[in-house]
C-alpha cells in the first residue's frame, strides 16, 4: 500500500524546504511488521533469560528492537525530498547618462552633499577639488574606487552590460565600467529605457546611473511603469546636488498672435531655491526694446508668477524676452532667461453680422464694430428696410450671402436671433464647415429662434449649450420687471475673454458693478466639453447641473463656437459708456479672428500650433486647402516646400479627411523657416527654429522624476549613501530558481552500515556471553 507525500515543511530558512515520503510500505503496516517482530524478539531472549545477567539481557534486547525497527522502516522505502531556492546569474543592463549636464559642475556646500561626493571618491572627506566635481567625474571617481569596489560586487551577481545615453542609446563593449563623454545634446531617458526594456533576452533587471535629466522623447515613468508589468527590477541611482542655489525662468505664456497696439498679458513663472531672502528684478524685452520690469520677493524656495502688459508696436514675427540677472551663487546662468516668438499682425478681419430685425444689442454692437479700426463689417438684416445696402460705403448686404466664398471670406460670423429657414439647409452646411476650418462663430441669443429653435440644424452641433425646446411666443419672450445679475464661473474668472481688469479683485468688483439684465435664454445646461464663463445668478433657474450658462464656448473642429444667452449686453454701457463694452466685445472679437489671421492664406487654411520650435521637436503642418471660390481642394496628397537659408527640401502632406491636410517634419538647423505649398503662392507660414541646448538648464538633479519612476517600477532611488549595499540588493532581488533533490534513505550506504553495525555487535555480545 502506497502513502501520500506529506506536504513540505518549511525550514528557518525561508529559500529551503524538505518533505518525508514514502514508496514501499505505509508506516501504519511497517509499525505493525515492527510489533511483530519484536514480539518474537521478546520471546527469544525470555527463553535465555537465565543464562545471562540480566544487564545483558536488556542490553541485546534493546539492540535487537532497534534492528527490528530499521528493518520495519526500510520496507517503507522512506525517501527525503529537498528543495532549495538559488539565485539565477543573469544579464542586468546598466544605463549611464552621457548627456551635456552631466558635464556641468555641481557646488557641493551642504554636509550631506560633501559627504556623498567623499563616498563616491573613496576618501574620509571632501576637499575643494572633489566638492567642485562635475556629475561625470563623480561617476568616474566611483568606477576606480577600490575601497568601495562597487562594480565588480555587483558583478559577482549578475552579468552587467553598460549603455550609455542622451539623444542616442549605445551598447559599450566589454564588461567593465565605461569612462563617461559627456556630448549628448538631449537625454532620452524614457526611450533609452523603453528600449532597453524590449530586449527579447530575459533581464534580469535595470540601472540607470543619471541627475534625472529628460527633455526629450518618451515620458519616463511610463517607462518605468513598463518594467513593473515586465516585473524588471529597476534601480536608479541619482547623481548631482538636489537642491544647489538657482533661479530659473520657467515659462513664458501669452496669445501666439496679437494685432498691432492692442494690450496683450504676457505671464512667466519664475523659480527660486537655495537663494532665501532674494528680491529678484523680472524684465521683460519685446524685440529688445523694454517692456516692463516687475520686483518678486522670496521668502524661501518656490514659483510665483509675474504678468506684463505688452502693446506690439508693428507687425511681424517678434521676439519676446524674460530674464533674471545671475547670482554668483548659481552654477549657471543659461535657465534665467526664457524667449517666445509672439506674431503681430496689422490686418483687418472680416466680421459678417446677420440679424432677422434690428433690436437694441445689435444697434450698440454694429455701431461699435463699425468704428473698430481693425474690422471691416458686413451685415445681413433678412427683415431689414429696403435699401440698407444702397451706397457704396454701406456696411448692409443686399442679402445673406449664399455662396461659398461670401461665407468663407470671415473670420467671425455673429447670427443673431434669425430664424433658421430664412437661413436654409445649405446655407447653415456652409457655415458648419467653415467654422470647422477655423471660423469663430458668435450665437447671439433672442426671444424668437436662437437658440431653440437651431435643434435638428447642422447648426445645433456648434451650440455650447443643450437649449430648452421651443416655448409659446410668450413665454420665451417674458422679461422680468427687475434686472437679475450675471455672475462669472471660476472658469470666467480666469478668461482672458471676460477679464476687464488685470486684478483679479478689480476684474471681479468691475462684474459685480455691472447692470443686470431682465432676460436670458432658457438652456437646459452646456455641452460636454464646453467652458461655461458666465451663468445666471438665480436659484430658481438652475437645474440638476448647476446654474444656467449664459456666456459658453466651445471648440468645433478648428474653429470655435462661442454662445451668449442674453440681447442685452447693451445694459453694460450703463454708468461706464463703452469702457468695458468695448473691452468685452473687443477680446471675443480679436480671440476669435485669430483663429483664421494665423492660417497660410485664405485658400490655404494651414498652420502650426506655434510659431517657435526647438531644433529636434517634431513640427506638424495641417489644415484644410480650397480652390477658387473655396471649393474643397479634392486631391491625395498636397506638394509643398520648407525652406531656411536659402536651402529648401520638398514636404508633402497627405490628404487625411475630405480636403484635410496633413504633414509634418524634424528640423535639425535652427533658423528662421518658411512653409509654402507649390499651388498657392500666398500660402505661407513662417516659424522659427531655436537651437535646444536644453543641457544647460539641468543645474540640479532631478531626483523627484527618479522618485517617481522608482515608485512607477517598485524599484528603488539610491544616493551614495547607498552604493555600499547594492549589491546585495542586487542578489535580493535577483530571479530565482528552485533546486529539487530526492535522497533515497532505503538504499543508503550510512544507513546500510548501521544496520550491519547492530547486527554484528548483538551477534558479537551474544556469543561472549556463549548464547546461541
Amino acid at each position: 500500500m502506497m502513502h501520500a507525500n506529506p506536504p513540505f515543511l518549511i525550514l528557518a530558512d525561508a529559500a529551503r524546504s524538505w518533505s518525508l515520503s514514502y514508496d514501499g510500505l505505509a508506516p501504519a503496516w511497517a509499525f505493525l511488521v515492527f510489533l511483530v517482530l519484536a514480539v518474537a524478539a521478546g520471546f527469544a531472549y525470555l527463553r535465555i533469560r537465565d543464562r545471562a545477567p540480566r544487564g545483558d539481557l536488556f542490553g541485546m534486547a534493546a539492540i535487537r528492537l532497534l534492528i527490528c525497527a530499521l528493518l520495519a522502516a526500510l520496507l517503507t522505502l522512506p525517501v527525503l525530498r529537498l528543495s532549495e531556492s538559488k539565485a539565477v546569474r543573469q544579464p542586468w543592463a546598466v544605463l549611464v547618462d552621457a548627456s551635456q549636464s552631466m558635464a556641468l559642475p555641481d557646488r557641493r556646500e551642504s554636509p550631506e552633499d560633501l559627504k556623498r561626493a567623499a563616498i563616491a571618491a573613496g576618501v574620509a572627506q571632501a576637499d575643494e577639488k572633489i566638492a567642485g566635481m562635475s556629475r561625470a567625474q563623480i561617476v568616474d571617481a566611483l568606477a576606480s574606487n577600490k575601497k568601495l569596489n562597487l562594480w565588480p560586487r555587483i558583478g559577482e551577481q549578475a552579468e552587467l552590460e553598460f549603455y550609455t545615453f542622451g539623444e542616442n542609446l549605445t551598447r559599450e563593449a566589454g564588461n567593465a565600467f565605461p569612462a563617461i563623454d559627456p556630448k549628448q545634446q538631449q537625454t532620452s531617458l524614457g526611450d533609452a529605457l523603453n528600449r532597453v526594456l524590449k530586449d527579447p533576452r530575459s533581464l534580469g533587471g535595470v540601472i540607470v546611473v543619471s541627475d534625472g535629466g529628460n527633455n526629450h522623447g518618451a515620458p519616463p515613468v511610463e517607462a518605468a511603469r513598463l518594467a513593473k508589468e515586465r516585473k524588471l527590477p529597476l534601480f536608479l541611482y541619482g547623481v548631482g546636488v538636489s537642491s544647489p542655489p538657482d533661479i530659473e525662468v520657467r515659462s513664458l505664456d501669452h496669445p501666439s498672435l496679437a494685432f498691432v497696439g492692442e494690450r496683450l498679458e504676457a505671464r512667466a513663472r519664475i523659480a527660486m531655491r537655495g537663494l532665501e531672502g532674494k528680491t529678484l528684478k523680472v524684465s521683460l524685452k519685446l524685440d529688445g526694446a523694454e517692456m516692463g520690469e516687475s520686483e518678486l520677493s522670496f521668502s524661501g524656495d518656490g514659483e510665483q508668477e509675474v504678468s506684463f502688459d505688452v502693446v506690439p508696436p508693428k507687425a511681424g514675427d517678434l521676439k519676446l524676452e524674460v530674464s533674471v540677472p545671475a547670482d554668483p551663487q548659481e552654477v549657471s546662468g543659461e535657465n534665467n532667461h526664457f524667449e517666445s516668438m509672439l506674431r503681430v499682425t496689422d490686418r483687418k478681419f472680416d466680421v459678417l453680422l446677420i440679424e432677422q430685425e434690428p433690436r437694441w444689442d445689435f444697434r450698440y454692437l454694429l455701431d461699435y464694430l463699425q468704428r473698430d479700426p481693425r474690422l471691416k463689417v458686413r451685415c445681413a438684416m433678412i427683415d431689414g428696410e429696403p435699401g440698407l445696402s444702397q451706397g457704396s460705403e454701406s456696411t448692409f448686404l443686399p442679402a445673406v450671402p449664399s455662396t461659398r466664398e461670401g461665407i468663407f471670406a470671415s473670420q467671425v460670423l455673429i447670427l443673431g436671433d434669425v430664424k433658421p429657414a430664412d437661413l436654409g439647409r445649405q446655407r447653415m452646411e456652409m457655415i458648419a464647415e467653415w467654422v470647422e476650418a477655423g471660423g469663430g462663430i458668435i450665437f447671439l441669443a433672442g426671444s424668437n429662434f436662437n437658440p431653440a429653435a437651431y435643434a435638428g440644424t447642422p447648426l445645433e452641433a456648434l451650440l455650447p449649450v443643450i437649449a430648452e425646446p421651443m416655448r409659446a411666443g410668450a413665454a420665451r419672450q417674458r422679461r422680468e420687471p427687475a434686472p437679475f445679475a450675471l455672475e462669472l464661473t471660476p472658469a470666467g474668472r480666469r478668461s482672458p475673454f471676460l477679464r476687464m481688469a488685470a486684478e483679479d479683485a478689480e476684474n471681479q468688483r468691475i462684474w459685480e458693478n455691472f447692470a443686470g439684465v431682465r432676460w436670458v435664454a432658457p438652456v437646459l445646461r452646456a455641452k460636454p466639453g464646453a467652458e461655461v464663463l458666465l451663468v445666471d445668478s438665480r436659484a430658481s433657474t438652475a437645474g440638476r447641473f448647476g446654474k444656467m450658462p449664459v456666456f459658453a464656448m466651445q471648440g468645433y473642429g478648428s474653429g470655435k463656437c462661442v454662445y451668449f444667452g442674453t440681447d442685452e449686453t447693451y445694459r453694460w454701457r450703463s454708468k461706464t459708456g463703452e469702457k468695458y463694452y468695448s473691452i468685452l466685445w473687443g477680446q471675443i472679437m480679436q480671440s476669435l479672428s485669430l483663429q483664421l489671421l494665423e492660417k497660410a492664406s485664405a485658400l490655404t487654411q494651414m498652420k502650426t500650433d506655434r510659431v517657435q520650435y526647438r531644433s529636434g521637436e517634431r513640427v506638424v503642418i495641417s489644415g484644410k486647402a480650397y480652390e477658387a471660390g473655396y471649393a474643397p481642394l479634392m486631391v491625395p496628397s498636397l506638394e509643398a516646400s520648407v525652406e531656411v537659408d536659402g536651402h529648401s527640401e520638398p514636404l508633402v502632406l497627405t490628404a487625411i479627411d475630405k480636403n484635410s491636410f496633413r504633414g509634418e517634419f524634424v528640423p535639425k538647423t535652427p533658423g528662421k523657416y518658411r512653409f509654402q505649398t507649390a499651388r498657392d503662392p500666398e500660402g505661407v507660414i513662417d516659424f522659427e527654429v531655436v537651437d535646444a541646448n536644453e543641457e544647460k538648464l539641468q543645474t540640479s538633479l532631478n531626483d523627484t522624476l527618479l522618485k517617481e519612476m522608482a515608485t512607477a517600477a517598485g524599484g528603488k532611488f539610491i544616493r551614495e549613501e547607498d552604493l555600499d549595499g547594492m549589491p546585495a540588493m542586487i542578489s535580493a532581488a535577483a530571479s530565482r530558481v528552485d533546486v529539487h533533490r530526492k535522497v533515497e534513505l532505503y538504499s543508503s550506504p550510512a544507513l546500510l552500515s548501521v544496520l550491519i553495525a547492530l547486527f554484528a555487535g548483538e551477534w558479537y555480545w551474544r556469543r561472549s556471553r556463549r548464547l546461541k
